[in-house]
């Protein structure tokens, strides 16, 4: 059994590595990190491009591919699956070996229903969550110097906010409930205070821009895992809470007590949105 694990998020690379552990035979990693310990064998590449990845993956001949999922480690899986015909099943969150057969726990329904699947190997994975904690190696380690990818940049325009929402520890998520633009002011004050990052639902990235896009939380955005999500005036479409399921403690602050995010929040707090930031700024001694 030959298992290669690949994210660019550390998080879903240990992830990856301790399903793959899980499945027994050679773990072999693929990261611009030499710092690994949780592989067989570390191929260090010397930069994130797409092509280069896919072909090593391919010249390595794997039984099973296992991936993050991140952008990068989805677009990554599916042209992998592609270039080698290989099924793939996304979403992972446990499965099991069968002989030549993969048996999968996949989530669906935008996260709020689970099924199982099967597939025949060789076969990619994308791993949504394991509770799985991979054991500390020393790799044997292969710098590699990917060839050149097909895709050249030709320009470059950062549409970044430098926030990284997927390893933040605490989230402020804001939602048409704030009520407008100039109002994000707060929730980012409370999240800075608190030392944490702002995101928004789908509408507030994508549509109504009151925060930068790269912060959009949900299922066609970012998934996180903080410690702490306060939901700032998000009503709880099944889109955003596939986005934050996995956050340990969620707050909710609404001013509709019956609000669908009540189903998936650890406590709700009925207030305004705006007051809700004001009042723990004061607390915390930020006013």
């Amino acid at each position: 059994m030959k298992t290669v694990v690949f994210s660019e998020n550390p998080v879903f690379l240990r992830m990856a590595s301790a399903v793959a552990q899980s499945l027994g035979g050679e773990v072999i990693g693929i990261s611009n990190n030499a710092d690994v310990k949780v592989v067989n064998k570390l191929y260090v590449i010397d930069k994130l491009d797409e092509d280069g990845i896919v072909d090593l993956i391919a010249s390595l001949s794997p039984d099973v591919i296992i991936t993050g999922n991140v952008r990068r480690d989805r677009a990554i899986a599916g042209r992998i699956a592609g270039r080698l015909k290989l099924p793939i099943v996304t979403d992972v969150i446990s499965f099991k070996l069968e002989g030549k057969k993969i048996v999968a726990d996949r989530v669906a329904y935008s996260g709020m229903g689970v099924v199982t699947v099967e597939g025949e190997l060789p076969i990619v994975i994308t791993i949504a969550n394991t509770q799985l904690q991979p054991k500390e190696l020393q790799p044997s380690v292969e710098k590699v110097q990917l060839k050149e990818g097909r895709v050249k940049v030709v320009s470059r325009k950062s549409t970044s906010s430098g926030s990284n929402l997927s390893t933040a520890q605490i989230v402020v998520g804001v939602g048409r409930g704030i009520g407008s633009k100039e109002n994000v002011k707060y929730a980012e004050e409370l999240a800075n205070a608190l030392g944490g990052v702002v995101g928004g639902s789908r509408p507030v990235a994508a549509e109504l821009n009151w925060v930068p896009e790269d912060r959009q939380i949900g299922l066609s955005g970012l998934r996180i895992r903080p410690k702490l999500y306060i939901a700032l005036g998000i009503s709880g479409q099944p889109q955003h809470i596939a986005g934050i399921r996995d956050s340990k403690i969620i707050v909710a602050v609404n001013t509709d007590k019956n609000a669908p995010i009540l189903e998936n929040a650890d406590y709700l707090v009925v207030a305004d949105a705006v007051a809700f930031c004001k009042a723990m700024l004061n607390k915390l001694g930020k006013q």
